[in-house]
């Protein structure tokens, strides 16, 4: 009986010891986040290892390449995936929870020799187990060592001789679906009776919640409508009507700005094939001043693309703001150039970031260094302890009385969306004068999105957006907002307004949803009511008509270009056509307000 027992206890303490091999760091790479993403747009990354995707909700989706159980080999394939055009992918590390799974493994395979994957289709449940370039196939896992052994034999009935059974960290499982294996159609596989269930997910999402019913233009709207997050309680107060301006990065490198920018900014191309009206009236105001001597059909084709070049060339005001616009900075553009600025710019792809965040004082210094924690190492004390103290010293002696939450209390941040919530709420904090980062709406896009939606009712001058480029980057619209500007009769700008407007933009950027017939019809009255207004104010004075041309040649130029953005999307023409009015009026309906 003890010689039993001894057996036993040795058998578990090698077991033991053989699973805890197996835990510790994981790496993997983040390619990006991704809207309406194919397996097809990634053919030139599989090479470089197994790519897998995590469905956000929606069309979002996040797009993962690779495992590995140490940080040089993830450096390496990482490289190789920033050189084949996806330069904002960085390395992501992994908490290994130790929960085992049984499994049946049926081959291992090396990618660089390519894998068959078609061979695998009769069978169920399939999972990838990666190590750098190699994947283990499995199916499972199972609740029982017997039933794994069940599953086994029908496996190797399928012609997997080899298959066996083991166990492993279930952290390490990730489902192969048709992404994965690169197919067109999604896997019809033999159902085993005795399979078991799919193992807990190594993340977890929370899915988009529906749009509500009713929109108003001047209203934003998010991924997902419900900014509370567990451990606050942010009271979103956002106001039914505000207007919008546009807001902007650093200007563009110098030279001519349609050459400069064109060679530097990926344009959507623009589809001549497609009957619009934002075509027809561009066609009407350049035929009105010489430039287009075509028939007026609404088809934006080579003869329309050389009208808008030649008028642009030869009307003094197009080159007036066409210089404006390649040497200012866009009016509303937020943010500084600090050196603690460019330290939290840099800190995804700067391995020693952390260590340079350590010497600041500044409590948003303490907030991303407590962001970088949470995203390497997962939740612990150290976290709460740097968002505690970041978040009083944000707010210390400030009044507080509209804040959706008690920066004095202490909070446990188990969830990353608080975290990115808390962070935001920073950046609204009077002394901070550092800007939210591009790449955190690149990597985190719904739950930057969401604290962008709780911040809009109290940011006040506090929330600052760093310009990201979303569209103004492009030639027409940077110039657009430029005349849009001279329109304007404010002696300053609300900066509440710009944030407002940014947040909303940067949605229709990065997570455009159709807007219903409500959303459409208001946005047409809209455009109509602000074309109208221009062509009235237009005729007081030759020198605002020349001012209403110009605005009108940039805004139907602005409209084209924006509408063939969200039907390469995928979105139907009748779609794209509201969703760039949307994204029109975020840039200019601020300061062109008084022409409504």
């Amino acid at each position: 009986m003890m010689m039993r027992f001894l057996l036993l206890l040795i058998l578990a303490l090698f077991s033991h010891q053989s699973l805890s091999a197996q835990a510790g760091a994981y790496y993997t790479i983040q390619v990006g986040t991704f809207i309406d993403a194919k397996s097809s747009d990634f053919e030139a990354l599989r090479p470089s290892g197994v790519v897998y995707a995590n469905k956000l909700g929606g069309n979002l989706m996040e797009v993962y390449i690779g495992g590995f159980r140490d940080r040089g080999a993830a450096q390496q394939t990482l490289s190789e995936v920033q050189k084949k055009g996806y330069p904002n992918a960085f390395i992501q590390e992994r908490n290994i929870s130790g929960q085992v799974a049984t499994v049946v493994q049926l081959a291992t395979r090396d990618i660089t020799k390519g894998v068959d994957w078609p061979e695998f289709m009769e069978v169920s449940n399939l999972y990838a187990i990666l190590n750098s370039n190699i994947v283990k196939i499995v199916t499972g896992p199972y609740a029982s060592s017997s039933e794994a052994k069940q599953a086994m034999a029908n496996v190797r009935s399928l012609g997997f001789k080899d298959a066996f059974v083991k166990n492993i960290n279930a952290d390490y499982l990730h489902p192969l679906t048709a992404f994965e294996m690169g197919m067109k159609k999604e896997l019809i596989p033999m159902e085993f009776d005795n399979s078991g269930t799919p193992p807990p997910a190594s993340t977890t999402n929370n899915p988009v919640s529906d749009q509500p019913d009713t929109y108003s233009v001047l209203q934003p709207r998010t991924p997902n409508s419900n900014p509370t997050l567990p451990g606050t309680t942010p009271v979103v107060d956002i106001p039914s009507n505000y207007d919008y301006a546009g807001t902007s990065g650093t200007s563009p490198v110098a030279g001519n700005i349609r050459e400069s920018m064109t060679s530097t900014v990926a344009l959507p191309s623009i589809d001549g094939k497609i009957k619009r009206t934002s075509a027809l009236e561009l066609q009407k105001i350049l035929k009105a001043k010489g430039a287009y001597n075509s028939s007026l059909d609404g088809y934006y084709g080579n003869g329309t693309k050389a009208a808008y070049d030649k008028y642009s060339n030869q009307d003094r005001f197009m080159q007036k703001y066409e210089l404006m616009a390649e040497k200012l900075p866009l009016p509303g553009s937020m943010g500084s150039n600090s050196d603690l600025q460019q330290l939290i710019n840099a800190l995804p792809a700067n391995p020693a970031g952390a260590a340079n965040l350590r010497n600041r004082s500044e409590p948003v210094a303490q907030a991303y260094l407590a962001y970088d924690q949470f995203t390497n190492y997962g939740p612990s004390n150290e976290v709460n302890q740097m968002m505690v103290a970041a978040n009083r010293a944000a707010f210390a002696g400030q009044t507080l009385s509209n804040l959706p939450f008690d920066p004095n209390a202490t909070y446990s941040y188990q969830d990353l969306g608080q975290l990115i919530l808390h962070l935001h709420y920073i950046h609204c904090a009077e002394r901070t004068k550092v800007a939210v980062p591009c790449w955190m709406l690149e990597r985190h896009p719904q739950e930057a999105a969401r604290a962008m939606q709780a911040c809009a009712a109290f940011v006040g001058k506090g929330l600052k957006l760093q310009g990201c480029g979303q569209f103004e980057t492009w030639p027409e619209v940077r110039m657009l907002v430029m005349v849009a500007n001279d329109l304007n009769a404010n002696p300053t700008l609300d900066d509440k307004r710009l944030a407002q407007a940014s947040s909303e933009r940067a949605r229709l950027y990065m997570a455009p949803t159709p807007l219903n017939n409500t959303e459409q019809k208001a946005v047409v009255k809209w455009k109509d009511n602000l074309i109208s207004g221009l062509n009235s104010w237009g005729t007081r004075d030759p020198l605002n008509q020349q001012m209403v041309t110009t605005f009108r040649v940039l805004f139907f130029q602005s409209q084209v270009r924006l509408e063939d953005y969200f039907m390469q999307k995928g979105y139907k023409k009748e779609e794209a056509t509201g969703l760039a009015l949307a994204a029109l009026h975020t840039l200019v309906a601020y300061h062109t307000q008084r022409f409504v």
